[in-house]
């Protein structure tokens, strides 16, 4: 995809840093460069962590895992990210809640999702 999401994450604080526009520049935090993050590079189960999607006249349902994600202050999934032809949209997930997040997409079309466990990594499913 040409103009997939691109997330960096600090290897010392852990902000994290959704790429909105590439200057060209490098990235820096803590004073040091930041770290791409690559999806489905972890060793984390899929099951539990892929995202998956429904599209019902465009309003998308994403349940992360088809078994889904622990939630717990210690091991969650911290946001889920869905990529649109023209743009994007983020949403936060509460530690004490279901990993499950709703989208409303018009006049765009929905082409990647991704999910973001704070234990392993970033995950995508593309559509």
């Amino acid at each position: 995809m040409k103009n997939e999401q691109k997330f960096f994450i600090c290897k010392h604080c852990g902000n994290l840093v959704g790429m909105i526009y590439n200057a060209g520049v490098q990235l820096i935090c803590c004073g040091e460069p930041m770290s791409e993050l690559h999806a489905n590079t972890s060793e984390g189960a899929a099951e539990k962590h892929l995202p998956v999607v429904s599209n019902d006249k465009g309003k998308i349902r994403v349940e992360v895992g088809s078994t889904h994600h622990p939630m717990s202050e210690e091991h969650h999934i911290g946001f889920v990210y869905l990529q649109t032809k023209h743009g994007g949209q983020r949403k936060s997930l509460p530690v004490d809640g279901a990993p499950v997040v709703e989208f409303a997409v018009v006049d765009d079309e929905p082409v990647a999702v991704y999910a973001y466990c704070n234990l392993h990594g970033l995950w995508k499913t593309d559509l």
